[in-house]
């Protein structure tokens, strides 16, 4: 758990320095947004988030979810914290170079996540939990409606990732079981949102 105290203590400390630089009076920067995340449903995951953006360049984002309960074989939950640090907007950005937004801010980010899996390959049953700590990077998209699209792409190597199989190895169990580990790391992010509040 050091290292996960030592990234909180880091983001705590750049919140505080920023918090007292001088911001923009655009109330559009300080909204803060509900998420659901879509990246994960074909592969019957959901994920919901709040961002509090404390101010234009910094935010705090929270994310949880898993499998749909009675429609995934798997069991799956985790949830993640990120701080995230945005660029300089673009304003009058369009989407796909044809839906004009209010602005496009890009992002980058460093997180804490966690996820514990009951999963099952091949019809033999395992279990999975880790914590990762990873960074990324992605761009959000808000409308002067409050209506928000964001993505992202990231990666943390797993820490303390224990995979055990319950009853059986299957025949690659120990191929997928290491494959699984280090793609489980991957952050993806597909996001539509409403953002309230402001100044």
């Amino acid at each position: 758990m050091k290292p996960i105290s030592k990234i909180l203590s880091l983001a705590a400390l750049i919140l505080v320095y920023n918090s007292v630089s001088a911001q923009s009076n655009d109330s559009l920067f300080y909204r803060h947004s509900l998420q659901f995340n879509v990246a994960g449903l074909s592969v019957e995951r959901w994920a919901i988030a709040y961002e509090w953006r404390m101010t234009p360049k910094h935010a705090l984002f929270i994310q949880g979810g898993g499998s749909f309960p009675y429609l995934s074989e798997e069991k799956e939950y985790g949830f993640g914290l990120y701080y995230k640090y945005f660029f300089q907007p673009v304003r009058n950005a369009k989407l796909l170079w044809l839906f004009k937004s209010a602005y496009r801010n890009t992002f980058a980010d460093i997180n804490v996540r966690y996820m514990n899996l009951d999963g099952v390959h091949n019809d033999a049953e395992c279990l999975y939990e880790a914590y990762f700590i990873g960074v990324g990077a992605g761009q959000t998209y808000v409308w002067h409606s409050g209506f928000t699209i964001s993505y992202w792409l990231g990666y943390g190597p797993p820490i303390s990732g224990d995979f055990i199989w319950k009853n059986t190895v299957p025949e690659d169990g120990e191929e997928w079981a290491r494959m699984y580990k280090w793609s489980s790391g991957l952050d993806v992010g597909l996001s539509l949102g409403y953002s309230f509040g402001g100044r």
